[in-house]
């Protein structure tokens, strides 16, 4: 009853909020970049787009990426235990391979990955300033693995005056993190500096409620860096790093275990930027590194260990000849190594060329129309098409938007599935074709909006693993369709609201099994009051819906219900003290099979911003 009741209240609230209320401004259109590769007011944009800022991340005291996706409508993960261990995002109920992960729009899902994909379980949140994430097919723009979508994490850009912000936290189980970031001008160069170190007991891998003792803790460093300088008019250069190492403890499935793993990234870019002719046009040059290690400690039989790296070339150029017209064409060429300690080594490459054309063709609506051509070294070449369109209706503050769009994508098989998969690669790419429609009603005279969008994805020659053959596959067809329902409220009177909540029906078309650990509903709410007098309040409910734990569909995991409380005050201007208390209920409950998950949890730190 305590959760209907926090879920009712929630509801309720919403329902209030959406009375419209005086606005000093509108709180939205925003300006993304990831979902066209150019900056575009979402209002331009047919696919499903979400944006997390600095605010979003400091008002929910989020720790992990992981932390901050979950609350968006479409996308769930899993992790097999705590901070360190895997973790896998799922956007639609596409593969974890199957979504693009972004630093700075610089590729850095992991060749030496299983499938070719992001292992989010390491990854802090600190020291990124936005979040963009685009559900649905982006292969035209993106090319391989943007399947599911993409996700783009972004830092500070540098500001002309000098700005810092620092952050201290303590909590349970003896985790501790300090993070601090300053950007501002030396010249006629702008910086950004940051960093973040998170350490912590941690907590059994193997779950503590059903036997497992032994604690598995972690450290985490990380590190940025951005520089840019405009070198004639119209003419800059920019460049930039990411860089963090993570070492933890992890478990065997079924019993404590001693062993150790580590995880480092390390990705650079460098960019030469053109823009003239009014705004008019914009070209790009750029190079980007992304260099993943991985080891795997077992107790028992050593380590294995997995080297990954991507180098990637890319220009484009966007061109507006008149405002109703808009034209962006561009061309890359990727080079992916993988190694192991075992004598696995091998490479591939990609060429791609895409192209976008976007039409106004009267006020208020966007029409969007790309292809791209994709030609691997080891799957031959492949073309793609993707169509967008987003409809303002009627015009002003209000009004509702209507989106639709249709992407096609490719994805070949990763590297670490060609060359450690028992000598068997007799492997299919993966193909896919994916729609979606939607409308987003904004209220509260900007301050508030509401969506809802229905999406379909069938996806051919499907990569999964084989338990009992001990080597990866290929399904034939599996589809995942289902609904999201959206809702955010910015500063309305001093509340802020989020609700997201998504129906997901992912299955093998030719079993007619669930795939596994997508659950089919998914449902994420929270409040927040603040008052003049510096104080905030906040509330968070998750409610997680059940899944199977295996492509047989034989091991069945239940649903949870997770409650969080936290509060915040400023003491000045420019310090804050909050803290908060995860899994409120000490709710038990697993997402893999034997992994554990967090109990009740407390924490307190504080901000200090100048």
């Amino acid at each position: 009853m305590k959760y209907l009741f926090l879920l009712g209240t929630a509801l309720a609230a919403s329902a209030t909020l959406a009375t419209p209320a005086q606005a000093d401004e509108a709180a939205l259109d925003n300006i993304v970049v990831t979902a066209t590769r150019t900056e575009t007011p979402t209002s331009e944009i047919g696919q499903s787009v979400s944006v997390v800022t600095r605010e979003d991340i400091e008002r929910t005291q989020a720790v992990t990426a992981t932390d901050i996706l979950a609350r968006l409508p479409g996308v769930t993960f899993t992790q097999s235990g705590g901070f360190g261990q895997p973790a896998s995002v799922f956007i639609r109920g596409a593969e974890n391979s199957q979504s693009l992960v972004l630093i700075d729009g610089v590729r850095i899902n992991d060749p030496g990955d299983v499938g070719g994909g992001f292992d989010f379980g390491s990854l802090t949140v600190g020291q990124f300033d936005r979040i963009e994430v685009v559900r649905g097919s982006s292969g035209v723009l993106w090319g391989s693995r943007a399947i599911g979508g993409v996700i783009n994490l972004i830092t500070a850009r540098p500001t002309d005056e000098w700005t810092a912000r620092g952050q201290a936290e303590y909590g349970w189980r003896d985790q501790k993190q300090l993070g601090a970031s300053a950007a501002g001008k030396v010249g006629p160069v702008g910086l950004t500096l940051g960093g973040n170190w998170l350490k912590g007991d941690g907590y059994s891998a193997f779950d503590e409620r059903i036997g497992g003792r032994e604690k598995d803790g972690f450290e985490s460093k990380s590190a940025n860096a951005r520089a840019e300088v405009q070198l004639v008019e119209g003419l800059s250069a920019d460049a930039g790093a990411y860089w963090t190492k993570a070492n933890y403890d992890y478990d065997n499935t079924g019993a404590d275990a001693l062993n150790v793993g580590m995880k480092r990234d390390t990705v650079g870019y460098a960019n030469l930027r053109y823009k003239g002719l009014d705004g008019r046009l914009t070209a790009r040059l750029g190079y980007g590194l992304t260099d993943t290690r991985r080891i795997s400690d077992d107790a028992v039989f050593g380590p294995f260990t997995t080297n990954g790296r991507n180098d990637r070339f890319e220009g484009q150029v966007s061109y507006t000849p008149v405002e109703m017209v808009s034209l962006l064409v561009g061309a890359e060429t990727e080079k992916q190594k993988f190694s192991d300690n075992y004598g696995s080594k091998d490479s591939t490459s990609i060429d791609s060329y895409f192209g976008m054309l976007t039409l106004r063709p009267v006020t208020g609506l966007t029409l969007n129309g790309g292809l791209r051509y994709d030609d691997n070294s080891d799957f031959g070449h492949k073309t793609t098409f993707s169509a967008n369109g987003a409809w303002v209706i009627g015009g002003g503050e209000n009004a509702p938007i209507l989106r639709a769009s249709y992407g096609e994508g490719f994805k070949a098989p990763s590297l670490y599935q060609l060359y450690t998969n028992a000598g068997f690669r007799a492997l299919d790419p993966e193909t896919s074709k994916s729609w979606d429609v939607g409308v987003e009603q904004p209220f509260a005279q900007g301050h508030g909006t509401f969506s809802v969008t229905y999406f379909d994805r069938k996806t051919k020659n499907l990569i999964d693993y084989d338990l009992a053959a001990f080597n990866y596959y290929n399904v034939g067809r599996a589809r995942a369709q289902g609904v999201e329902l959206g809702m955010q409220v910015i500063d309305w009177e001093g509340f802020d609201m989020s609700l997201s909540a998504t129906y997901l029906d992912a299955t093998n078309e030719i079993t007619g099994a669930r795939l596994a650990r997508r659950p089919k509903t998914n449902l994420y709410a929270s409040l927040d009051k603040r008052w003049a007098q510096g104080f905030r309040l906040g509330a968070d409910l998750r409610v997680g819906g059940g899944r199977y734990d295996d492509v047989a569909n034989t091991y069945f995991l239940e649903g949870n219900v997770v409650v969080g409380l936290r509060a915040a005050y400023d003491v000045t201007r420019n310090i804050q003290v909050y803290g908060r208390v995860d899994n409120l209920f000490d709710e038990h409950y697993e997402v893999v099979r034997t992994y554990g998950t967090p109990g009740r949890a407390a924490y307190a730190g504080v901000r200090v911003k100048m």
